[in-house]
């Protein structure tokens, strides 16, 4: 009688210093600003998911998030799992076996030993299976950001002026909705411009609602419905599926738009007609961290051309050229994405102001009267923050910048 009292009483010791750090870890995450944290105790380890709004990246974020639980006393010397989300919808899975954990705090191992045995793939099912019924705590939903988008465009398709310019403001309130579901409403203020139309008023931006899944055997879907750039409002979806590794990335869109213009200060738009697709073949280069990406299209105004991508990360910088061809006409140029400041924001605030995490920008070298009156190759964008740099979860690039940051972290 006495063995299964003292059993008992071990259980339950046991069940409440579990719980205990439970608790005490999800508190560390919250307080370093992770949102949507969950965090489940099995016989093979931890399993934890957050999502990082707070620091610029997709990697700076995962390392104070590592370095915390490395550190974390109530943490056993155990297996840990980690699910990285965005906006709700997780994209990778991180695994640190307990033999790092025990070498590194018995002094055997450096942080920068312990980056490189990460384990990190775009597999996250096993993760989200064991965490699901979790409640989350520091949830995103809710939240908003004013982000300040600056706008540069330059184009080169008049006779009577070498480039055309137009220098905009462009605020736009990002707001989580529920798990993938975001709005953005945005409007731009012109600054200066040297053209005519509709650049001189103040208008409309991205206005668009947005749902995100993640589907199994890592296929992500996204549909956004509303005001798009490039003067298109309408409906698109996308749909993209990675391999573990990254290493190749396969992708489908669609859309379905019509006119959405300034005249005269006033919006018109028109019935939604214009069918446009793709379909893409990306291949990711580990040693050098290059992207490449081949896709071909049916362009908003029906014309069907091919394009080809190279993109090269250089950390949080990420620069590219490309060439395309449609309808008989040839076209190419760059394109680049750089940080703006600052590398960590506030985590505390309900309404955040800040910049965008990235400036991007591309030019073409080709966009003269021929080329600009047929309106080839035109295509959209469905937020304000889509660049290489801001979702760029490729585990070889993220294990590199981790192993980085914990060398100059020394």
């Amino acid at each position: 009688m006495l063995k299964i009292y003292r059993i008992l009483f071990l259980f339950l010791l046991g069940c409440l210093f579990g719980w205990k750090g439970k608790a005490t870890v999800k508190e560390a995450l919250v307080d370093l600003g992770m949102e949507n944290v969950k965090v489940a105790v099995q016989a093979g380890g931890v399993c934890i998911a957050y999502e990082d709004n707070v620091y610029r990246g997709t990697y700076r974020g995962l390392f104070e998030v590592i370095r915390t639980l490395l550190d974390e006393p109530d943490i056993a010397d155990e297996n840990i799992q980690l699910a990285v989300l965005e906006n709700g919808i997780p994209q990778i899975r991180v695994s640190l076996d307990r033999e790092f954990v025990s070498a590194y705090r018995q002094g055997r191992l450096s942080l920068a030993a312990v980056m490189k045995g990460l384990a990190i793939s775009y597999d996250t099912d096993e993760v989200m299976k064991a965490l699901k019924g979790t409640k989350a705590v520091n949830r995103s939903a809710g939240k908003v950001d004013l982000v300040l988008y600056p706008q540069v465009r330059l184009q080169n398709s008049w006779l009577d002026k070498i480039y055309g310019a137009v220098l905009d403001i462009a605020p736009a309130v990002e707001i989580g909705l529920w798990k993938g579901a975001s709005f953005t409403g945005q409007v731009i203020f012109p600054v200066w411009n040297n053209l005519v139309g509709e650049m001189d008023y103040i208008r409309a931006g991205m206005l668009v609602v947005r749902q995100e899944i993640r589907l199994p055997k890592n296929v992500f879907a996204t549909l956004s419905v509303g005001n798009f750039n490039q003067d298109r409002i309408g409906v698109d979806l996308n749909l993209l599926y990675h391999t573990n590794s990254d290493r190749w990335a396969f992708g489908l869109s669609g859309g379905l738009t019509g006119a959405s213009t300034f005249y005269g200060g006033r919006w018109e738009v028109t019935q939604w007609r214009r069918v446009n697709g793709s379909v893409l073949v990306r291949y990711n280069e580990p040693y050098y961290n290059l992207r490449f990406d081949l896709s071909a299209h049916r362009y908003i105004y029906g014309d069907y051309g091919v394009r080809g991508d190279c993109s090269r990360h250089f950390g949080e910088i990420t620069v590219g050229l490309f060439a395309m061809y449609s309808e008989g006409e040839v076209n190419g140029g760059f394109h680049f994405a750089i940080p703006l400041p600052r590398k960590k924001r506030s985590k505390h605030r309900a309404v955040r102001v800040r910049l965008p995490e990235y400036f991007d920008w591309q030019y073409e070298a080709q966009s003269g009267p021929r080329y600009t009156s047929r309106r080839l190759g035109r295509s959209y964008e469905t937020r304000p923050d889509e660049n290489r740099n801001r979702t760029y979860y490729n585990p070889d690039f993220i294990k590199d910048n981790l192993v980085i940051l914990a060398e100059q972290s020394k």
